[in-house]
């Protein structure tokens, strides 16, 4: 196949099955309908992996699939899809995440009558996160931006049995609904202005306003949970953990990020925006990580500190430098995928989220255990992992940035490069306090009740 037919499938295959697993959701849970629902969910997300793969090894510098829908005298709209490198890198994170999640739920939820439904919402959910990344213009954008607040709304709530998940669930849609609102009449602005609402004709266009910038900031806010719409995330624990990792790995919270980087041109032309974007990221920066360290919930621990770790990305952004943004956005999928299905066994072998009933899980859960060392090593910047590299990128970055070396404000770098700094060492402090307090000391719960073993997905 040529790129050209790869990159709609990209998206719409995730889509479809996601579709057709909806059909499976009404009745009881029986078996066939399990499986039925597992085939579609693990099929979509491996299907679309394979696609992104080919996309890599097809695609040299950008393709691009167009038709014009309508027109309304010089204001012309078509839908289309564009994959340059980077989006395929993120697409191929986004589409490894999810089918992780995917074969991770079946045994996750496996006792759960509402396993079809969970199933065919993480298919759309990763679908709609795989159109915003390869969209080429704003309005199948907006349309895979809107489809993943929906997604998030259900999947938040889906364990009704929580009386917690329902008010969880409409929080997280209300206040990401706000940060929308600017977003639409951002995207609004700037497809009016620009006469088209093809991404490469907007960013073509010179005299962006700072106001529409700021509106699409708005949404990004939302999104991906930055300061002061960030009180979201962390109820959105409410949710099952496999989708915890989804969301905050690869797909609802990365959105915001990858907006901003696909927009990127305009904001280099609007110093005051940056300014902005970098004092909402240094306070989101510090503030989840300080929020991280006072948490019991293991859960709560790493929701917060994606919070803040999303600063580290936005920050790098407002200096200037979308590059090291993205490596960051690569590393964190990686590492926090890692980490919340990590937790997952955790809290399904010993029955809480609460740390402070779990202790001396090492030797129960040694392959738990290392991944967590890995995953939080990651987080907390320890060389040679991941984390390190694209940590020392962003901070290299705002340095730079402090000698006007860029288009945001020199003070707009310090602002960044002191909270990044103060941010590491409060991430290697949190993650070194959730590693002693889970997997050393003593049980603090009773280990009768422990079911050590969380190995045997099943299909049945």
């Amino acid at each position: 196949m040529t790129a050209q037919v790869l990159t709609p499938l990209l998206a719409g295959v995730p889509l479809l099955l996601g579709l057709a697993g909806l059909l499976l959701a009404p009745g009881d849970g029986g078996r066939e309908r399990r499986r039925a629902a597992a085939t579609l969910g693990i099929a979509g997300a491996a299907l679309a992996l394979l696609i992104s793969l080919l996309l890599a090894i097809v695609v040299d510098e950008r393709v691009r699939v167009t038709q014009q829908w309508v027109s309304f005298g010089d204001l012309h709209v078509t839908l289309g899809f564009s994959l340059g490198q980077a989006a395929i890198h993120v697409a191929l994170a986004v589409c490894v995440v999810a089918l992780f999640v995917q074969v991770y739920s079946v045994a996750y939820l496996h006792d759960d009558p509402r396993y079809a439904p969970y199933a065919a919402q993480v298919s759309l959910f990763t679908g709609a996160m795989l159109l915003v990344v390869s969209a080429n213009d704003l309005i199948l954008l907006l349309v895979g931006w809107e489809v993943m607040g929906v997604c998030s709304y259900l999947l938040i709530g889906h364990d009704r049995r929580l009386p917690e998940a329902p008010a969880a669930a409409v929080k997280a849609f209300v206040v990401t609904r706000v940060g929308d609102v600017g977003f639409l009449l951002g995207i609004a602005w700037l497809g009016v202005a620009a006469g088209s609402f093809q991404i490469s004709d907007v960013l073509a266009h010179t005299g962006t306003p700072t106001v529409a910038l700021l509106l699409v900031l708005a949404g990004v806010a939302g999104k991906s949970a930055q300061f002061p719409l960030h009180t979201w995330l962390p109820d959105a624990m409410a949710g099952p953990t496999p989708i915890s990792a989804l969301i905050h790995a690869a797909t609802m919270v990365a959105a915001g990020v990858y907006v901003v980087y696909r927009l990127f041109p305009l904001f280099a032309q609007s110093p005051a925006a940056l300014a902005v974007l970098g004092v909402s990221a240094a306070i989101t920066l510090l503030l989840g990580a300080l929020s991280a360290t006072a948490q019991d919930d293991l859960k709560r621990v790493l929701a917060w500190s994606t919070v803040s770790q999303i600063g580290y990305m936005t920050g790098a952004l407002a200096v200037g430098s979308p590059a090291a943004a993205l490596f960051h956005l690569l590393t964190h999928a990686a590492f926090k995928a890692l980490l919340f299905l990590a937790a997952g066994a955790v809290i399904h072998a010993v029955g809480t989220n609460l740390m402070s009933r779990m202790g001396g899980l090492r030797q129960h859960m040694p392959v738990t255990f290392w991944s967590f060392v890995v995953g939080l090593g990651a987080l907390a910047g320890v060389p040679p992992l991941a984390g390190f590299w694209s940590k020392e990128n962003v901070i290299v970055a705002a340095a730079h940035a402090t000698e006007g070396d860029g288009p945001a404000p020199a003070w707009v770098g310090w602002v960044v490069w002191l909270a990044a700094l103060a941010g590491v060492a409060i991430t290697a402090w949190y993650a070194t306090r959730l590693l002693l307090r889970t997997f050393f000391g003593y049980p603090r719960s009773r280990t009768e009740d422990w079911q050590v073993g969380f190995d045997d997905a099943r299909f049945d």
